[in-house]
């Protein structure tokens, strides 16, 4: 706020905009990111919100020439996937974005990250109103996060367009 520019390591800038960006103060999560590439110019996480940002925004373009370079530098980076499937998904290209997101759940060996990965496929399958690959997605995600209720909400959200009442009402008591 002062301007007043002290040093960060990345990680700590890292937090700082992720702390902005969850409580949507956008253009504070841009100054860090700014001072923070300032500082850190080859910080790829540093990127990676600036690319977020970029997509936040609908700059596609940019946000897609930035994960290419990205995709140079750490092709195993599976943030990069998951930033690039969030343009696809925004392009309404989305069975290259779930495409995509399985690709980054190769990557990942953390049960968090895929419960959120499995999360966000599902949601891509709903935009393509596949519903019944949906709801698995849901449900694997479910399995990793027994408490992620919007993964719950969406199971029950495709049983209910599939109209499958006693299939849902089995589930629910098994869950």
């Amino acid at each position: 706020k002062t301007n007043h520019v002290l040093f960060f390591d990345s990680n700590e800038f890292e937090n700082i905009i992720h702390y902005y960006l969850e409580n949507g103060k956008i253009a504070l999560a841009k100054k860090a990111i700014k001072v923070g590439l300032d500082q850190h110019p080859t910080s790829v996480n540093l990127k990676l919100f600036k690319t977020e940002i970029y997509i936040l925004e609908d700059k596609l373009v940019e946000a897609d020439k930035l994960l290419n370079q990205l995709y140079e530098i750490e092709p195993s980076n599976e943030e990069i996937y998951i930033q690039k499937a969030s343009v696809l998904s925004k392009r309404d290209e989305h069975q290259k974005a779930i495409n995509t997101l399985l690709i980054a759940l190769d990557l990942t060996d953390d049960d968090e990250d895929d419960a959120d990965l499995y999360a966000l496929i599902g949601m891509e399958y709903l935009y393509l109103d596949k519903f019944e690959n949906a709801r698995e997605y849901f449900i694997k995600c479910l399995e990793l996060d027994n408490d992620d209720y919007s993964a719950l909400y969406n199971i029950i959200y495709c049983f209910d367009f599939l109209d499958q009442n006693q299939e849902a009402i089995k589930f629910l008591n098994q869950y």
